[in-house]
Formats: structure tokens, sequence, C-alpha cells
């Protein structure tokens, strides 16, 4: 385990705080993990957490102080992620804590938030984990992001899909409800294709599907597999065989550049994406770029919404007390870059639009082969379920 205060430059510090600054700071921890498989969102999430300090402190900071990152690494675990979490906050004094929380961890750490006496917030985990007055979600949920899906098939009607999914748990969840959805909105699901995880040859399943295609594809395949599956695919023009292909985590930032033009075409659902902000004025993507050097993910993002959402909280409270900043947090409207979002009191989940973006051949100058070129977004009014049955 190593422990690494994230340092900001000296002019951007300089710029915000002042002679008045060399006070004491507020601390917030980060949880952060830079090996296995989630290590490729560890660089997109340090420097969205960075670009949100760097903004908070050129506004004056948190009730006059400072931010000040206190970044750990841990190997992703549950165990891991307490021990960690309690260190963070006995040892070095965290006023709260955010970063890389999966779903496993998710659902082991939320019920210690009121126990550690901190604010948790997450920005990682799809999982709905134990209300706890604490615990704070910033990711859509699994149940938010299908009810994305069936929001935007009303919209844009389709007789018949076929569905391609990783044989795993969130894998079946997804197809049974977009199937649920499909059979709902007067559709039909003819063929529903389940792959192991890995999978190094999707030959039969292309084959399979390239047998009388449905009008639409719904890909929910992740990570490597999603690549090695767009690539296969393009030698026998799958995708191009159906009139709608959309995609459940498939085409998304992360795996974007490494599917290249496989992926043409493919309609994605995104949180965000810097084309949904102004383009002269790209308050966020800018300033992340500055940072990391290249344009910010979805992962980003929110690592970004979750350190802002602390910092106007604890401004309102005007204390870094967990009590009084949970309740400050609860109602809370964030003025972001995809439009207010607002954290929901009823179960601490943050309600956002949704933003189905289109995979289409990236502009000359770009340095890119593909980008995304937005077609619809889903207001969170449209689509968000009901709040969770909570009792903090």
């Amino acid at each position: 385990m190593k422990l690494a205060a994230v340092a900001l430059s000296a002019a951007a510090l300089s710029a915000a705080a002042g002679a008045a600054w060399a006070q004491d700071t507020v601390k917030v921890g980060a949880l952060m993990i830079d090996s296995g498989p989630l290590a490729a969102f560890y660089q997109y999430s340090v420097a969205g957490l960075e670009t949100a300090v760097v903004e908070i402190n050129e506004a004056g900071g948190i009730n006059g102080r400072p931010v000040e990152l206190v970044s750990m690494t841990y190997s992703g675990t549950p165990e891991a992620a307490l021990q960690t979490a309690t260190r963070l906050v006995k040892n070095d004094n965290v006023a709260a804590i955010t970063g890389m929380i999966p779903t496993a961890v998710a659902l082991a750490i939320s019920g210690r938030a009121t126990a550690l006496d901190t604010i948790i917030i997450d920005p990682l985990s799809a999982a709905v984990p134990r209300c706890n007055q604490n615990y704070f979600r910033i990711k859509a949920s699994s149940e938010m992001l299908g009810a994305s899906y069936k929001a935007f098939l009303a919209q844009n009607p389709v007789e018949s899909w076929d569905t391609i999914a990783g044989d795993t748990t969130s894998g079946h969840d997804n197809a049974e409800s977009f199937a649920e959805d499909v059979k709902e909105l007067g559709g039909v699901v003819h063929k529903q294709l389940f792959t192991p995880v890995p999978t190094p040859d999707f030959g039969t399943y292309i084959t399979q599907l390239n047998q009388e295609p449905a009008k639409g594809l719904l890909a929910i395949i992740y990570g490597s597999d999603a690549v090695t599956f767009a690539k296969q695919q393009q030698q026998f023009g799958l995708l191009d065989k159906y009139d709608v292909v959309l995609g459940n985590n498939f085409a998304i930032p992360a795996v974007l550049p490494a599917m290249g033009e496989a992926a043409l075409g493919v309609i994605q659902n995104v949180s965000y994406i810097p084309q949904v902000e102004d383009q002269e004025v790209r308050k966020f993507a800018d300033a992340f770029a500055k940072i990391a050097g290249h344009d910010p993910d979805d992962v980003a993002f929110d690592m970004y919404v979750s350190m802002i959402a602390l910092a106007q909280a604890m401004n309102k409270a005007g204390t870094e007390d967990a009590s009084a900043v949970s309740t400050a947090l609860e109602g809370l409207v964030i003025d972001s870059p995809v439009g207010p979002l607002e954290m929901r009191a009823e179960d601490h989940q943050l309600t956002r639009p949704y933003i189905f973006a289109e995979v289409v051949p990236a502009a000359p100058d770009s340095g890119k082969v593909v980008d995304y070129e937005i077609k619809t977004i889903i207001p969170a009014a449209d689509y968000m379920p009901p709040p969770a049955d909570c009792s903090m």
C-alpha cells in the first residue's frame, strides 16, 4: 500500500490561496486502484480529481481553506478498502472519502460510512448498496442505465432485436431487462446470445447473428472482449446488417480508440462526453486536458463531480462535520457541464441526464480515427427510476 498526496502546481495554489492559506487544509481521501483490471481507469480518475481540486482552490477552497487530496492505493478488495478508508480517517484526518470504489467495495463499505463518521461519495460503482446517512452515489445505477435504454427505445421504436452479452450476472440481467422493455413497447427479441468471459474468438456467435439478423442489435460486451468482438465482426460486416446497433458499456470512451472504425455506427449510452459542452467554453474538458494532456471520459467526469459536490456541500454547511455535510448534500443541485445534477435526498443518488451518441469518423485535424456525435440526450425527468426504499 502506498500513500501519495496529490500535489497541485504552485501557480494554481498561489493564484487562489494567497498568504492566508499558509494555515491548515481540508483533506479529502481518495481510494485508488493502479493495478489489475481497473487500472485502466486510474489515470483518468486521478486527473478528474485533480481538475476539481484546482477549480475548488481557485474559487476560494472549502470554508476558506485549500483542499488537499490524499490519495492512497489499495488492491481493490472490500477488505483492503475498509482498512484503507479507516487509515485515511484515523491517521490522515480526511474529512471525506471518494475515488475508485467498484461494486464489491461499495456493497461492503457503504455500511461503514456512519461508523467512520465521514462522508463517502462513490463515483464509480453501479451497484445500489444499502442506504447510509453518510454514503452518496454519483455514478448512474444499473437500474438507471436500463431505464435510459427504455426511454431511448420509446423515442426510437425498433420492431425486432438481437442481443449479445457476456455470460455474467450483469450480462444476463441487462439482457433480460432490455427484452422486457422491448416487449412492453411492442417489439420482440429474437436471438439472445451469451459469450464466455473472456472470449478470444467470437466467430460462432457472429455466424449465428448473421443468420436472419433482426432490425436492431444490443451489444453488452465489455473491455477487451468488446474490442475483440468489434474487430472480428468487421470482417463479416455484421454491424452494417442492422438498422440500429446499441452499445451497453460496449463502445465506451475507454476502448473506443482501440476499436477504431470497427465501431462506426454504434450508438453508445454515455453519461459524459466533451461534445456535450459548448465547444467555445469547454470548462471541464479544457481544464482536464491541461492536466492530463487529452480529453476526459465519463469516469473522469464522475470523479470531478464527486469533489465538486463535496466542496459545495461543505461550503453550504460551513463545516466539514459529517452530519452537517450529509444534510447539505441532500437535495444539493450542482451546476455541471451536462446540466443541473441533483443529489436526491431520499436515496442519496445523483440524478443526471443520459447521452446517446453515435460513433462517427473523427474530424481530420482531431488526431483521432473515430469520435462521438450526440444523437439525443434523455433528461433525468424522462427516465429516472423512483428513489430506492431507504431507511437512513
